[in-house]
């Protein structure tokens, strides 16, 4: 199979990307996970084909069937698994703040796993909108399984999420109809014809102010909306709206409230990062406390 090394900005975990796309709720049955390799369908251009990241003796490659698809392959693999961001950037930054660097013990070497595509984070933050994460993963499955472009990879089926044009021509009835809820069909078509309009390339590039002001324009769009399509979509880690968002994460890890202008100053362009990590490790913590109290539970009936 076609197969090209990706490089990866160190440090870099490929068992932490793996756990993390395992653990997080809107990955989950989208992918094909192994120990060492993680597949995946993607949109290229107009034609969907799955990608593999795969670890390899000299770090990680990219397969994908048809040649042709390579280099796309490559960089759509690069921005999903965040392979170029500079994670010892950040680490550096946390020096003298304990609570991050256990947490950064924890992660360390995992770099931020983004959605697939624009057209993915623009129907899932509308999806995410005052509605619990594993609801919001259902309703994404149930509108890749009537919109997304079939796969087939090793007797499993894949499907990709189309293209953010294609996507802004469903009709908002289509997609109520498919995910079971009839206002987030309607806000879904308007956010991504609102996202689609703005252009992939303007959100990526424009000052983080102006490309947060488009979308705020988008109705559908507010404040967490925004910071999700520019964070968690594309990796835009140089700012973000509030920190009190991210407020009942950062107790778990400080175990207190924080100085959010404390933070704001150590962790600067980064910023993004921190919120990144706190949010993940913050995650990891209640599921282990979690696991830990149900096996207190279990050996306390046992006794």
């Amino acid at each position: 199979m076609p197969t090209a090394p990706l490089p990866t900005s160190q440090p870099f975990s490929f068992d932490q990307t793996v756990t993390f796309i395992r653990r997080f709720p809107p990955c989950q049955g989208e992918s094909l996970l192994g120990r060492d390799a993680v597949t995946v369908a993607v949109t290229l251009g107009e034609r969907a084909a799955p990608i593999t990241v795969r670890r390899t003796a000299d770090g990680v490659a990219v397969e994908t069937p048809r040649a042709a698809d390579l280099p796309a392959a490559v960089e759509a693999a690069a921005r999903w698994i965040g392979a170029d961001d500079d994670v010892a950037a950040l680490y550096r930054r946390a020096e003298g703040d304990v609570p991050f660097q256990r947490l950064i013990a924890l992660l360390h070497g995992l770099h931020q796993v983004r959605f697939l595509s624009l057209a993915e984070i623009s129907v899932y933050c509308v999806m995410m909108q005052r509605t619990p994460i594993a609801g919001a993963a259902r309703m994404k499955r149930a509108f890749l399984r009537r919109f997304g472009t079939p796969v087939e990879v090793d007797g499993h089926t894949l499907r990709a999420m189309p293209s953010l044009a294609n996507v802004a021509d469903l009709d908002g009835d289509a997609i109520a109809s498919a995910i079971g809820h009839a206002s987030k069909g309607a806000a879904i078509a308007n956010v991504v014809r609102g996202v689609a309009a703005i252009g992939e390339a303007a959100l990526r590039e424009a000052p983080y102010a102006e490309a947060r002001a488009a979308l705020l324009r988008i109705r559908g769009v507010g404040p967490f909306s925004a910071c999700a399509i520019l964070l968690r979509g594309l990796g835009r880690m140089d700012e973000v709206p509030s920190l009190a968002m991210f407020a009942r994460d950062a107790r778990l890890v400080y175990g207190k409230a924080i100085d959010e202008a404390a933070i704001a100053r150590r962790y600067g362009a980064m910023i993004g990062y921190w919120s990144f990590y706190v949010k993940a490790g913050a995650a990891r913590s209640a599921s282990a406390a979690t696991s830990r109290g149900q096996s207190l539970a279990c050996a306390t009936m046992r006794g």
